[in-house]
């Protein structure tokens, strides 16, 4: 194993190992499982050298370990016992796979309840270089591979080296002569085996990368599905999709022809020990017919769980490079130190002393920004798209950080918030109205668990949320579907409202809260906000200036700096950049 497949499976390891007392209490189940193999094993010779001689003789070999093993005692001694052996055997090996799969699962959980936290913690950047499917495929199918091998593979290192331990003490015991040979092919395909097996992990990180690659393709063709049909791409996407899965077979076809050489070698090796030991047993005739066929029988039933170790050892390289993969995500930096939430909560303002940002060296997006949010008011900014507007609000909530300046809350810099406590300071309802998969009320509670009803129905009245909620089939318990399917673009974002609202963060931040809407529903939507915004303090950022002619203070941005400031009609009187978009505006929703 290389160093580098080593250190993964080491912190692998680290997540099963608060549930190992499932794996201990299936290792006693692989203790009786290995100890009954055996005795099988050994019971084989004087059963079939009894059966043969018509029950007179082939007892010596029994005889030895229990003296009062008669022939006729053994008519019902004998089969008694092999049945015996073998209920205890599959009452040891039900215990040992229930205890094992046990362990796999609890290992696989505790592995996706750690992605998925970090996942939850990435920053829009972090996550942009990320495709979905990707993600989804490593939080799914990598984990299950991970899954498998703690199941599998763990189990049977513990399970196949205790019966193959067992049944070769039994075959030395018997006879060391024929054992010995036996057994000597084992050491001998050791070597060509790790040779494989170091060629397979290469093949498995391959197969793996474009299972991930093709995952993506398939997440990013259902999200443009309409967009391919509209301009009858559909082909042309079929292709591309083609050609990921094409590499994808590719790199499964190279890995499935090395898996199976491991088994063909150990099959091989089997055999020539086999052979080998059945011709020194021929030659030498030394030993007795049953201790012969119990020694054979114990290298055969020895030789399977070895088959067995190299077959599932695959398991562990392939969990090896998914776990490289699960440990790319879990390993990418956290953007701040979170700590914990402490209180806090802005009583006067929020400034921006001179805020730089970009996104690369050529890619600046705010230049020396200064600016104020009074509590208790309701400030807009305004401007062309790229502008710099939504960027503020990116560093408001620490999504990014600035290149130069800082961010002050009541004096205090943003940066020694701790994240949950900044965050907790602002409620975000974007363009988008991000709603999730299941009720309306559940949606809601999201920002909330323990609202009342009471506070729950107030938020939505606020939002002009409450009458069509309670107008659905099931009310507030509706399922809305993905993404709020079930309700119209208003209703989705006067639902997000409520929530801002009930979330009870001391400031709103509205990201282009009306720009995606018809003219209903943004005039639903405005008449909502007025009622939220009511001795609030609040930062709108809209490109329709209809959005924030109510506002206290009005900041006009243009490639990232600040050229106009000042409340609706003072700008007006100015006849600058916002009365020309202003009347712009006005005569154009004349005209249509």
């Amino acid at each position: 194993m290389s160093t580098g497949m080593v250190a993964t499976l080491r912190r692998l390891w680290t997540f099963a190992v608060p549930h190992l007392p499932l794996l201990m209490v299936g290792g006693l189940c692989m203790l009786v499982l290995g100890l009954t193999t055996g005795a099988f094993a050994w019971l084989m010779g004087p059963a079939l050298s009894w059966l043969l001689s018509g029950g007179t003789t082939g007892l010596s070999l029994a005889t030895r370990l229990i003296p009062w093993l008669t022939p006729e005692r053994a008519a019902w001694a004998l089969p008694v016992a092999v049945i015996a052996v073998g209920v205890l055997k599959g009452l040891a090996y039900l215990g040992q796979f229930y205890f094992a799969g046990r362990f796999g699962q609890e290992t696989a959980a505790s592995i996706r309840r750690a992605l998925f936290g970090r996942l939850l913690t990435l920053t829009p950047g972090q996550r942009a270089s990320q495709q979905s499917g990707d993600l989804l495929g490593r939080f799914s199918s990598d984990v299950a591979t991970i899954e498998l091998a703690a199941h599998t593979a763990v189990a049977a290192y513990i399970r196949d080296s205790i019966q193959v331990v067992v049944l070769v003490m039994v075959a030395f015991a018997l006879d060391w002569r024929v054992a010995g040979l036996a057994f000597l092919a084992g050491p001998l395909a050791i070597w060509p085996v790790m040779r494989v097996t170091r060629s397979l992990l290469s093949r498995v990180r391959e197969g793996q990368a474009s299972l991930g690659d093709m995952a993506g393709r398939f997440q990013e063709g259902m999200s443009g599905l309409r967009t391919l049909q509209a301009f009858g791409a559909e082909d042309v996407e079929l292709e591309r999709f083609n050609a990921h899965a094409r590499e994808h077979l590719r790199a499964s076809t190279r890995v499935a022809w090395m898996r199976g050489v491991v088994p063909g070698l150990m099959e091989i090796a089997a055999a020539a020990g086999l052979g080998a030991g059945l011709t020194w047993a021929i030659r030498d005739g030394g030993a007795s017919p049953e201790a012969l066929v119990s020694v054979l029988t114990a290298v055969v039933l020895a030789w399977q769980p070895v088959k067995e170790l190299g077959r599932v050892s695959q398991f562990v390289i392939q969990a090896a490079g998914a776990g490289e993969r699960v440990f790319a995500i879990l390993d990418l930096p956290p953007p701040v130190d979170a700590g914990p939430k402490t209180p806090f909560t802005v009583q006067r303002e929020i400034a921006f002393e001179d805020v730089h940002f970009a996104y690369g060296p050529e890619q600046k997006a705010l230049e020396g920004v200064t600016l104020t949010l009074p509590v208790g008011q309701v400030t807009a900014l305004v401007g062309e798209s790229g502008g710099g507007k939504s960027t503020l609000t990116r560093l408001l909530l620490r999504f990014a950080e600035p290149t130069a300046g800082r961010i002050l809350l009541d004096g205090v810099p943003s940066g020694e918030l701790p994240l949950a406590t900044l965050r907790g300071q602002f409620a975000l309802v974007t363009q988008e109205p991000l709603l999730f998969a299941m009720s309306a009320r559940d949606n809601l509670l999201l920002v909330k668990p323990d609202a009342s009803k009471q506070e729950l129905e107030e938020a939505a009245r606020i939002a002009g949320a409450h009458a069509f909620l309670e107008a659905l089939p099931q009310g507030y318990d509706t399922l809305l579907g993905e993404r709020g399917v079930m309700l119209s673009g208003g209703q989705r974002q006067r639902l997000c409202l409520a929530r801002a609202v009930l979330s009870g963060a001391p400031v709103l931040l509205l990201d282009e809260a009306t720009s995606n809407l018809d003219a209903t529903s943004e005039r639903q939507v405005l008449e909502a906000l007025g009622r939220v915004l009511m001795g609030r303090t609040a930062l709108i950022i809209a490109h329709r200036l209809v959005t924030v002619r109510g506002a206290d203070t009005i900041h006009v941005l243009e490639a990232g700096r600040i050229i106009e400031s000042g409340s609706h009609a003072s700008l007006l009187e100015q006849g600058g950049a916002y009365a020309r978009t202003w009347a712009l505006q006005a005569a154009t929703e004349q005209a249509a």
